[in-house]
């Protein structure tokens, strides 16, 4: 079974946690300023899993940002990347500077 934990505290530090049957497989960290939500860096345990557990952990913050009505400022490689490679699944949630 896998979730995602989401972990910002009130100054508006804080990541987007995979866990796999209670054990934490990747993060990603976010800092939430305003309406903005800034994806910083992805960190996965295991590198060759990046592209699964990071469209995974992206997954959970793209449903996020929409239901709270956030803009992503994408930082990290790899989200831009993601972004770049389909711009129309995440147009409405994509800040663009």
């Amino acid at each position: 079974m896998q979730k995602i934990i989401v972990n910002i505290n009130s100054n508006g530090k804080g990541y987007f946690a995979l866990e796999v049957r209670n054990k934490t497989i990747g993060h990603i960290v976010v800092e939430l300023a305003g309406k903005e939500l800034k994806v910083l860096d992805t960190v996965v345990l295991v590198g060759r899993y990046l592209p699964l557990i990071g469209k995974l952990l992206l997954q959970g913050i793209v449903k996020y940002a929409r239901l709270h009505e956030f803009k992503i400022v994408a930082i990290s490689k790899f989200v831009q990347q993601s972004f770049n490679s389909d711009p129309a699944s995440y147009a409405d949630v994509l800040e663009k500077h």
